[in-house]
């Protein structure tokens, strides 16, 4: 009897592995597929803190799928340090419609750091904050600031009045 419940065990064993074997190599694509594109609607950030660094800022910020389905979250949308009313301070490269994707799931979030340096643009509103401009027509994300009066994420200036500043961000990341 002991060795009829080794063989069926070894058997059960097998097939359980085989199964993960096979389920393991789905490819990432294939299953983000079917998921569709996060949207501006179904997104929502908020910028958790700003740090200094000499002549720059980075904000660590996080970005929720507010939906209850799951969604595609591309790498690399445009960012860009806005004032109150939107006004664009500083603007990032295009957003990428090629970098690495995630599957955001419903109620998940995901982490960046967004780096700016120089801002030697006009006076503008408080508060200022990030916009993340997602691909195509998705959409753009602000960012709840800090707080309502917050101006932290703005750069000292480094150059001639009226130089170009510079901000870009790290892929999405748990």
């Amino acid at each position: 009897m002991d060795m009829k419940r080794s063989r069926v065990l070894a058997l059960a064993i097998g097939i359980l592995l085989t199964s993960a074997v096979a389920l393991s190599a789905t490819p990432p694509a294939a299953a983000a597929a079917t998921v569709p594109a996060c949207t501006a609607g179904h997104l929502s950030a908020r910028i958790a803190s700003w740090q200094g660094a000499p002549g720059s800022r980075i904000a660590d910020v996080r970005i929720v799928n507010t939906s209850f389905a799951p969604c595609v979250l591309r790498n690399y949308p445009r960012v860009r340090l806005v004032s109150a009313h939107g006004a664009v301070m500083i603007n990032g490269s295009a957003a990428s419609t090629t970098a690495g994707t995630h599957v955001l799931p419903a109620l998940g979030f995901l982490r960046t750091e967004v780096s700016d340096t120089n801002y030697c643009g006009p006076a503008y509103a408080k508060p200022v904050t990030l916009a993340f401009v997602l691909p195509g027509t998705l959409g753009q994300v602000v960012a709840i600031p800090v707080s309502p009066t917050d101006t932290f994420g703005v750069p000292p200036c480094n150059g001639a009045p009226g130089s170009a500043g510079h901000i870009s961000m790290h892929a999405w990341h748990t």
